[in-house]
């Protein structure tokens, strides 16, 4: 299937550095995705690591309306493993894939009054990857490194962009890569030349030691009972004395055998227990329908020639790149999200059906976060949030102190975009142009 199609993929770094710009921007242009659809992006691959010949994979969509001057958003998404094609498609970007690979377009779409960049990270994520095994990231000073590297060569290439407002976005194991850019942008703040005002995180692995306690959460909306939570009490417990040890691997291996299912073979104890083999929505106990359109999409000839990929095979989540990043799993990011959350604005959302990320998990996380306003935040008032105030059903709960902006979205689990899209683009647009969440 192969025959007649160009296999090398675009890397753009060549034409970066000899300065070949304009020539660059149009080869990275996206054209013939879709008969109807016509919106303009750019895609391609940026070398960050040349020794392991390690290359991001980014799609870049800027915003329909003004722009010039709209902020810019970058968007990763978790796993670790986890392509940022998943949100594209089936989250925040401007269309998602029928059933018979046609584009449809999304309503809600971030990218709108947003310029939006999705990049698969770290590297061996969706279509980036790396030609050596030492180019994988072991730990989040490596995934920084590849992604502001990758950062300064997008912002050379798309210079028109450097002066607007950046953000950095994304949900779960982004919990980690978010801050870990985030922290490099910080550092590197008088030399970057980019704008960076803030970040946002969604149902976002962050701080494990204290976002342990998934038991008492599944017994208190009866998805498991007393002696069941007694278990997980037990092994909730084991991990946080690994973690505070450094036992980064065994608290790793604990936690995959009781709900995580990355690498341990048969089944979790979550599973055992509860009939469920999905832990993204307490609404559902197996993996819903049709999410899965899109890879489809992505492994079609038409669709790696327009986004200019060569010849790969498409997978949703690369379990390798967890593999590579084990010791990290359970390794805090607090420090870091620290420093931000006093020097950058701040929004940190949870849809309320989550279970691997529930929203009491990151509710105990901003109690022992000690920064500047801890204790104003830790007694400010919660705001019913109506997107509409018009609206019958309350969509939700929000809470700001200074730079931190907390919000709960009903009816939404994991991956709030999905679930609640019109919900999550007015929290976005709120956050970003510093609007109150009441009426």
């Amino acid at each position: 299937s192969y025959a007649n199609r160009k296999c090398d993929p675009l890397l753009l770094t060549p034409y970066i550095e000899t300065s070949r710009l304009v020539e660059a921007k149009q080869l990275s242009a996206v054209t013939g995705l879709s008969k109807t659809l016509n919106i303009t992006s750019y895609s391609g691959f940026l070398t960050v690591n040349k020794q392991f010949n390690s290359n991001l994979f980014f799609w870049f969509f800027p915003a329909l309306n003004n722009a010039s001057t709209a902020p810019v958003l970058l968007w990763l998404q978790g796993g670790p493993g986890s392509s940022s094609m998943l949100a594209l498609f089936t989250e925040n970007g401007p269309f998602t894939v029928d059933n018979n690979h046609n584009l449809v377009p999304n309503k809600y779409s971030w990218a709108q009054n947003y310029s939006v960049l999705y990049i698969d990270n770290p590297v061996g994520t969706g279509f980036s990857f790396t030609q050596n095994i030492k180019g994988f990231a072991a730990n989040e000073t490596d995934v920084a490194l590849d992604l502001y590297n990758g950062l300064q060569q997008f912002f050379t290439l798309f210079s028109e962009y450097r002066n607007n407002e950046f953000y950095v976005t994304g949900e779960s194991y982004a919990g980690k890569y978010v801050p870990a850019i985030g922290y490099k942008l910080h550092q590197m703040a008088d030399t970057s030349n980019i704008n960076f005002k803030g970040i946002s995180i969604g149902n976002g692995w962050i701080d494990p030691l204290n976002m342990l306690d998934i038991g008492s959460y599944l017994y208190q909306i009866g998805l498991i009972d007393k002696n069941q939570l007694n278990h997980f009490i037990e092994v909730q417990n084991k991990t946080a004395e690994d973690i505070k040890q450094n036992k980064y691997r065994e608290a790793f291996e604990l936690q995959d055998q009781l709900i995580g299912g990355d690498l341990t073979n048969g089944s979790t104890y979550f599973t055992n227990v509860t009939g469920f083999t999905y832990y993204l929505n307490i609404l559902n106990s197996r993996e819903p329908k049709g999410l899965d359109n899109f890879v489809k999409f992505l492994n079609l000839n038409t669709t790696q020639e327009a986004i200019h990929v060569g010849c790969a095979t498409y997978v949703a989540t690369n379990e390798t790149v967890g593999v590579y990043l084990i010791k990290d799993e359970f390794y805090s990011v607090k420090p870091w999200f620290t420093t931000l959350i006093d020097n950058y604005k701040v929004l940190i959302y949870s849809g309320q059906l989550d279970i691997i990320v529930a929203a009491t998990l990151t509710e105990n996380f901003l109690e022992n976060l000690e920064w500047k306003h801890s204790k104003e935040f830790s007694s400010a008032k919660r705001i019913v949030w109506k997107v509409d105030k018009e609206d019958n059903e309350v969509t939700g709960y929000a809470k700001k102190v200074d730079n931190l902006t907390h919000v709960i979205i009903r009816n939404a689990g994991h991956m709030v975009p999905t679930d609640q899209p019109r919900a999550a683009l007015d929290m976005m647009n709120r956050f970003i142009r510093n609007q109150p969440f009441g009426h």
